[in-house]
Order: structure tokens, then sequence, then C-alpha cells
């Protein structure tokens, strides 16, 4: 069995809604930064034998399978075969699995995992009544920006409250934990801090590929280069934020925006990179997956982190990195108030922690996160010469992923 290594990646700044991205199609913006990571790592497109790309939305131009349509945009082989994924926030992060599972296998050599989102595009799905072809009767019109908009309501789902709100979830994670509004505000403060020094120091330029948006005859191309929605802020700023209706702690500022953009990674086994001749970056030492009720769906990542570290063999004061999504402040403070109980009391340390910020300040397109999370944490591996990185995402309907890698460029 050969190991899943991942020989490096790119992906786009991220865009805020209706921002600079936001006049590129999706499968072009997915597509384009495939293509830039072959490019990046120096494989030929023609090497990759499959692609496995996250999406949640799919309406409008990304109908149906956005990894292909993607791949054969951006030029690349009809023989490339593509399928996308969807589980939600951890869509390219199950991809990124997937991909690794395949090499693992003895499946295959050398394939791409992605991911990509465009919230700014998403279109309105007008539903269908319950007649066959009927072309009048109970039909509405649904904004499928929103990821967990799945249709009309299932009415076994709204029984259990199976749909609520993600701001809610976030709100009962911080009422089943005590967090407070200074709490949750302090760290959407450390993540913007954070982020914004990456940025600025040039950290972040490591792994983003520019995106040249053309011009027109009114306006001259410009190239997007950093994310746009990092922003320099205080605790003054975020205290004078308003709650969002029905909740005690919830704003804008302490909580993931709308986002586009994409991410893509080149995993491939041994003998695969050996005969690309290209050095791997790290390689993927295990995963798993988790699952719990949907109203308190952030903070799955808990039980994920601790599975995947026990089949890695690692004990917690192993690793040497960590990534933990922060969809909301308080549903990331949750996860590092729930993981001492499931890992002996251990808490991460600070200094260990989303050392470049985290999706609140950096931005959340839905699709591309996971895969965003493995690159920054294989790019910071690198950087600091350390071992081992674990990155784990909570999923809407209350599940959690996660994932273990190894520097392999000590």
């Amino acid at each position: 069995m050969s190991d899943a290594l991942i020989i490096g990646g790119c992906r786009t700044p991220v865009g805020r809604y209706a921002g600079a991205l936001s006049g590129i199609r999706p499968d072009d913006l997915l597509g384009n930064t495939m293509k830039a990571a072959c490019a990046k790592v120096g494989v030929p497109l023609e090497a990759i034998e499959d692609i496995h790309a996250g999406c949640v939305n799919v309406a409008h131009e990304g109908m149906g399978d956005i990894a292909r349509w993607g791949a054969l945009a951006a030029g690349f082989p009809d023989s490339v075969p593509a399928i996308t994924v969807n589980r939600y926030c951890a869509s390219s992060l199950s991809a990124t699995i997937s991909i690794s599972h395949a090499i693992r296998s003895g499946e295959l050599s050398v394939g791409i995992a992605a991911g990509v989102e465009s919230m700014s595009r998403s279109g309105w799905a007008l539903m269908k009544g319950d007649a066959p072809f009927m072309p009048r009767g109970p039909q509405f019109i649904l904004d499928t920006m929103w990821s967990g908009a799945g249709g009309p309501p299932n009415p076994n789902l709204l029984a259990r409250n199976a749909y609520i709100d993600m701001m809610m979830t976030a709100q009962n994670v911080a009422d089943l934990y005590g967090l407070t509004r200074a709490d949750v505000d302090a760290f959407a403060l450390r993540s913007h801090t954070r982020a914004l020094a990456s940025r600025d120091s040039g950290r972040f330029a490591l792994e983003i590929h520019p995106v040249e948006i053309p011009g027109t005859r009114k306006s001259p191309a410009v190239l997007v280069e950093h994310d746009e929605s990092i922003r320099e802020t205080s605790a003054e700023k975020l205290a004078a934020l308003p709650t969002l209706p029905d909740t005690t702690v919830m704003t804008a500022g302490n909580s993931s925006p709308l986002n586009d953009g994409a991410s893509a990674l080149v995993l491939a086994s041994e003998k695969g990179a050996e005969e690309l001749g290209v050095q791997p970056m790290a390689r993927v030492v295990a995963s798993a997956v988790y699952a719990l009720d949907p109203k308190v769906m952030g903070i799955a990542p808990a039980w994920a982190i601790p599975k995947a570290l026990h089949r890695a063999g690692l004990r917690p004061a192993d690793i040497d990195i960590w990534e933990i999504h922060e969809a909301f402040s308080a549903q990331a403070l949750g996860v590092l108030r729930e993981l001492p109980r499931q890992l002996d009391g251990f808490e991460v340390p600070d200094e260990k922690l989303n050392l470049n910020g985290g999706a609140v300040a950096i931005g959340h397109p839905f699709g591309s996160s996971g895969g965003r999370y493995v690159l920054t944490l294989a790019t910071e591996l690198q950087q600091r010469g350390a071992r081992y990185g674990v990155a784990g995402v909570c999923v809407g309907s209350g599940q959690g992923v996660a994932i273990v890698i190894e520097n392999l460029m000590r």
C-alpha cells in the first residue's frame, strides 16, 4: 500500500460576496485553479488520472458535475475524469481524503483534490409542484446560495428541527459552553489580527495564485492577489456591532462572511511522484469523520480529530500545528472547549492554533475551504520545519471531518 503524498497546490484569493471574483464563472474559477496547481508543482495535465472537487451549490454555471466541466473548460485532456463531492463545508477536505484513499488502495497514481464556491453567482431555483410535468401549481423560488437549502422541507426533518439556521447552531454552541460576547469577539479579533499579519508579510502569497480579471473598454484588467475579507479591526469596533436576530453573541464581525474562491491540491503515490520527478510536501497520515445532532453541528470536529489521531498512532502533544475551521467564532471555541474532554484533558496551545487566522477573517467559500486548510497546513509545516499537523472542519447537518498530515520537507 502506497502513502498518499501531497505534491503541492494553490488557491485563489478569497473574494468578498459581489467582490472582485464575482464576475468569474465557478467552473472557470475551479478549472483555472486546478490548472495553476499543476503548473506550480510541475505536473503535466495529461498525468492526472482523476479529479475529485468539492462544491456545495452547483446551480447556475456550476450545474451538474462542475469538476468535469471545469477541467474541460480549463484545457485538461478529454481523458481526465472528474467527480463533484458535496459534504457542505468539508467538501474539498472530503475530496482530498477520497483521492488519498484511492492512492493508498493502489487504484490511482496521480490525482487532484479541489473545491470551489461562488456564493455571488449561485442561482435561484424554481421548485416544481408535486404533480409530474405540472406547468402551474404550488411552486416557489429558492436561493441556492445557502448551503442548507435543499428544496421543499422534509416533514420528518422539520419535526426534529434539523433545518436550523447555521447562525442558530453557533448560538446553541455558545449557550452549551457558556461563551460570552466578549469571548467570541476576542477570538474574531485574534483571527483578523493573524490573517492581516500573514497577508502583509507575504505568507499567504506562498499559496495564492493571483486571478486576473479581464479589462473592458471602460476599465483596465485587474490582478487580484489578496483575500478581500481580511480587515483591520479592534475590540471596540467588534463590540459595537449589533447582535444578529434571536442571538445573544452572534454578529457579522464574529462570523465567517459570504465568499467566492477555489483551491486545488495535487496528490500522488510514491511511485507516481518518483516517475514525475516531483518532491512531495507532505503525506496524508490518517483521517476520520463524525456526526452528531444538527442543532449543534459546529462541534463535531472535537470527535473527528481524536479519531484521526488514534488512527495515526499519534498523541495530541505530537501535533505541531492545528487548523480548526472557523465557520463562527462561537463554533470554533466550542470545539476548543470540547476537545480536552475527548483528549484526556489536552488543551490546544494558542501558539499552535490557526497561526494565519481562519475563516472568520479570510472568508469561507464553502466548497473550497477544506482544501485551503490542507494547503495552509502543509505550507505552514514546511515554513516552520515542523512535522505533524491536523485540520478539523465542521459540516452543516451535524458532521465533522479531520485529517492528519506529516511534513516531508523538514
